[in-house]
């Protein structure tokens, strides 16, 4: 697929639509993918009546787009289950075109509110989907899965894919602890093994929102979000995700408010050079605005966090009204040319979609010396 298959409008295109059913539901903590074999374009996101609350109980739902993001089906309802809220998605398209929704089960009045963690995949791009699966909590009492699936191929030729997941926890204990993690799957996603659990970090920081990508070479990257902090902490892995992680620190590129949102990292392949986008939304003082930064993969290989190059810092957008800062990015089959969706609004909240300006591209190539 080239890009002009997935963009057929052109790549500077920014189009948002709104409700389309009541006007005063909210929809939020999303993902937005396409599939690698037939362009494909998916929204799922989680729809309430407010972000959380004791009496709201949010479904799980779905929007298509068969021109590559330029317009967008009526959303359906995927999931949903009585007197428990659906919520945090995460996953996304694997390369064969297996679409997956990582979810969390939430009830507000429970103790602990938070019930399990369970994926769905589909075949059909989201026409029918397996049963629910449950993954394990972990003896943690919050949990939540966040960013897309990391697919990195079949290194052991086994005839199988092998995937990653992103996702945080932490429990109750004094201190409390808290822990990013990986789960993992070596039969093309048809499980995610207990067994197979994969620890980035394990301690009394408040990290949450991990995201990941491949940098090549048995090299992965990670960033989360640092609770009441003003930057993202990073973690770099050299052997595999199986092996030791760094704590890298904080990041350099920006200084954010103690309201911080949660990153999203995406990679790019630019004739055979390797580039990470860092999405992120910047709020707390108005306008909020949605940026991204870039840096080359191996400057962001070393030691510390310098490899995030401050002078490719763009704006992506102002948001006109107050925004959650939930995002997210895909970037098919690594091109340069991506789509990605934040959520605009307060009490009544949708999904605005955005396109990768393709001038703005090429000055970045040049500003990374490429």
């Amino acid at each position: 697929m080239t890009p002009a298959n997935y963009w057929p409008l052109g790549s500077t295109i920014q189009k948002t639509f709104t409700d389309l059913s009541s006007g005063t539901l909210y929809r939020n903590c999303g993902i937005i993918s396409v599939n690698p074999v037939n362009g494909h374009a998916v929204i799922i996101f989680r729809r309430g009546t407010a972000f959380n609350g004791q009496s709201d109980y949010g479904k799980i739902c779905i929007r298509h787009s068969s021109d590559g993001g330029a317009n967008w089906e009526y959303e359906e309802v995927l999931f949903e289950e009585n007197n428990v809220d659906l919520r945090n998605i995460a996953g996304g398209y694997d390369s064969s075109g297996r679409l997956y929704v990582f979810y969390a089960r939430y009830i507000p009045t429970g103790l602990p509110p938070y019930q399990s963690m369970n994926y769905r995949y589909s075949d059909n791009d989201g026409s029918s989907w397996c049963n629910q699966i449950t993954l394990s909590k972990m003896s943690n009492t919050v949990f939540s899965p966040y960013g897309h699936i990391v697919d990195i191929g079949d290194p052991s030729d086994s005839g199988d894919t092998t995937l990653y997941q992103t996702w945080f926890a932490h429990n109750s204990s004094n201190p409390a602890v808290y822990k990013l993690y990986l789960y993992k799957s070596t039969d093309s996603g048809d499980n995610f093994y207990e067994a197979d659990t994969i620890t980035i970090y394990s301690g009394t920081s408040l990290f949450s929102h991990p995201t990941m990508v491949n940098l090549g070479g048995g090299c992965f990257l990670v960033l989360a979000k640092i609770n009441s902090g003003t930057k993202f902490r990073q973690f770099k892995t050299g052997d595999n995700p199986e092996g030791t992680w760094e704590n890298l620190g904080e990041t350099n590129f920006d200084t954010l408010t103690s309201d911080i949102a949660p990153p999203w990292l995406s990679f790019i392949n630019y004739q055979g050079v390797g580039i990470v986008a860092c999405y992120y939304t910047k709020r707390g003082t108005t306008p909020y605005k949605l940026n991204v930064v870039f840096g080359l993969a191996t400057d962001l290989l070393g030691n510390d966090t310098s490899g995030w190059n401050s002078s490719t810092k763009k704006e992506v957008f102002s948001f006109p009204s107050s925004v959650t800062g939930y995002l997210s990015f895909f970037h098919p089959q690594n091109q340069f040319k991506g789509i990605g969706n934040t959520f605009e609004g307060s009490s009544v909240c949708y999904p605005k979609i955005v396109f990768t300006p393709e001038d703005d591209m090429i000055s970045l190539f040049e500003t990374l010396g490429l």
